[in-house]
């Protein structure tokens, strides 16, 4: 199947197009915004504006490059994300990370609505390896290479392992001259500074809840029900990938998150009382999710209040402590991503939130 249609980000694609075509487009992007906003697509429109035969430019889509791109079989459109750790022998870790790539790109073909990664997924050296590989070959049919490497943050899964990170950074620092590299993120704090230094940001927003709703109506197979689509789409806050989510247990994430947030206002020993109630293990997946989910109240309780609609659960917190706790939040998330304990976590997370006066 071919991957579905961008929806929304009109002004940024007319803007990508005027770069296209002026061929100013710059050899390292990195596309930022919050996840499942279809930064990953994005950068698979920009692969066929670089490639499609009358380009470079928008791409027409029904030209045979545009086809090859939009159906994950161009040979010079490099899709590299998150996948588990290769386990074979060192010397033979890049061929088993190609064969789990090739495999985890099949499934994506098969299933083009594909959800986020496993948390303990990640971009090892292995893959930066096969990536820095390819990097060194021509292009087979087009007049470039296009690297897309999606959810980018995760190239450190460990704050002690910088290996991949480094490699990458390597990559970025002597680029051929025929290849282009877009890379993606929802956290671009998590990126070496030295590799953020190396790309050209670029802002994906949030989609409004009309296209969001229109992509649930038309896209999915069957689709969703227009007032079911209405519904999803106003509780995604923009995000497609959310309103396609919906899983049984997101109710029971949110509430472990909105748990995690109330416990600040409490004394010590209620504060402890909860850390040594979450689980010991599992670091890298539920428990991201309730640090992701808990980062996403506050963010929505900060724009209600710029906004000036109200309505927060803490609405008497002033905007910077709300900004403040955003920020512990993310840090959480990034020793989560080392494999610290959470129950440590949550421990010095509830008494940080209390000191802020969350």
């Amino acid at each position: 199947m071919p991957l579905p249609p961008l929806s929304g980000h009109t002004e940024l694609q007319s803007r990508l197009t005027v770069t296209l075509a002026a061929r100013k487009l710059p050899p390292a992007l990195l596309l930022v915004g919050p996840p499942g906003v279809g930064k990953q697509r994005l950068a698979h429109w920009i692969a066929a504006g670089l490639l499609c035969e009358a380009g470079p430019g928008a791409p027409r889509g029904a030209c045979q490059p545009c086809h090859l791109v939009n159906t994950l079989q161009h040979p010079d459109a490099h899709w590299f994300f998150p996948i588990a750790r290769p386990k074979g022998d060192e010397s033979k870790q890049v061929e088993e990370a190609e064969e789990m790539l090739v495999e985890a790109i099949a499934a994506r073909r098969e299933n083009p609505l594909y959800g986020r990664p496993d948390g303990l997924h990640a971009l090892f050296l292995p893959m930066v390896r096969l990536l820095h590989r390819r990097a060194m070959m021509r292009p087979v049919m087009g007049r470039v290479k296009v690297f897309i490497v999606g959810d980018a943050d995760r190239l450190v899964p460990q704050a002690s392992s910088p290996e991949a990170a480094n490699a990458m950074l390597k990559v970025l620092e002597e680029p051929p001259p025929d290849t282009h590299f877009v890379l993606t993120t929802a956290e671009p704090s998590a990126l070496l500074p030295t590799i953020r230094s190396r790309l050209v940001p670029l802002r994906v927003r949030r989609l409004g809840s009309t296209d969001v709703a229109r992509f649930l109506r038309e896209v999915p197979a069957p689709p969703v029900p227009a007032a079911e689509a209405e519904r999803r789409a106003e509780a995604a806050f923009g995000s497609i990938g959310d309103a396609l989510e919906e899983r049984a247990d997101s109710g029971d994430v949110r509430t472990a998150a909105q748990r995690l947030l109330d416990v600040a206002r409490r004394g010590p020993a209620a504060r402890f009382r909860h850390a040594l109630g979450v689980k010991a293990l599992g670091a890298r997946g539920d428990f991201s999710e309730t640090l992701d989910a808990a980062a996403e109240i506050l963010r929505d309780e900060l724009a209600q209040r710029l906004r000036g609609t109200g309505g927060a659960d803490r609405a008497e917190v002033p905007a910077e402590r709300l900004l403040d706790a955003i920020r512990e939040i993310e840090r959480a998330k990034g020793w989560a991503r080392g494999n610290v304990n959470p129950q440590l976590i949550v421990a010095h997370l509830g008494r940080t939130l209390a000191e802020i006066g969350l």
